[in-house]
């Protein structure tokens, strides 16, 4: 199965997916998946934002970069936060595998990892895109419909850690809301929200 094809294959059928993605160049595939996403964050949500002249509706957390240049910013910044997100979370994952006396695999976990930042960040690249477009939403109302959306990635993201790595669901679960929660903080001093 090729990279398009496993990309759709994690929105239909979870399952293959998972059995598919562990036959994969690991971690390779999905730094690629990671990377992808990142850009798309820059070039789809981003730049879209800047070009319309739009400042974000929270202040820079970053003196040098002043609020009204933010946007223009984030185009270069977001996709290194998602990356260093990226092998946060899942570094987070591995250790507590390995501390729990679990099986784990860092690699099989990256690739895990970024297939679900690819699969889902390209859901909520739509989702922000449809937002942006036709109004009705305010950035917490945006960052709470984002963590439900997240759901899914959790339920994906068990399967995966389940059928590659034999992790119980409950820690699978449990994996995944941890290695959200660590993001938090990156998210909120790098990343604003397009509305």
């Amino acid at each position: 199965m090729n990279y398009f094809k496993l990309w759709l294959t994690a929105y239909l059928n979870p399952r293959k997916f998972a059995d598919e993605l562990a036959n994969k160049p690991a971690p390779r595939w999905g730094f690629i998946a990671a990377l992808q996403r990142g850009l798309m964050d820059s070039l789809f949500t981003y730049l879209p934002v800047y070009l319309l002249g739009r400042i974000p509706p929270t202040p820079s957390n970053l003196s040098f970069i002043p609020t009204e240049n933010y946007y223009g910013a984030l185009i270069i910044i977001a996709p290194l936060v998602l990356i260093f997100e990226w092998l946060i979370s899942s570094s987070i994952m591995h250790v507590i595998l390995k501390l729990s006396s679990k099986r784990s695999d860092f690699d099989q976990i990256l690739n895990i990892s970024g297939f679900l930042a690819l699969s889902i960040g390209t859901v909520l690249i739509l989702w922000d895109a449809f937002w942006l477009t036709f109004g009705g939403l305010n950035q917490y109302a945006l960052g709470i419909s984002h963590l439900i959306i997240n759901i899914w990635a959790i339920i994906i993201s068990t399967i995966a850690l389940k059928r590659i790595l034999e992790v119980p669901v409950w820690l699978g679960i449990v994996l995944n809301i941890i290695g959200i929660i660590v993001t938090f903080p990156l998210a909120i001093m790098f990343m604003r929200s397009p509305l």
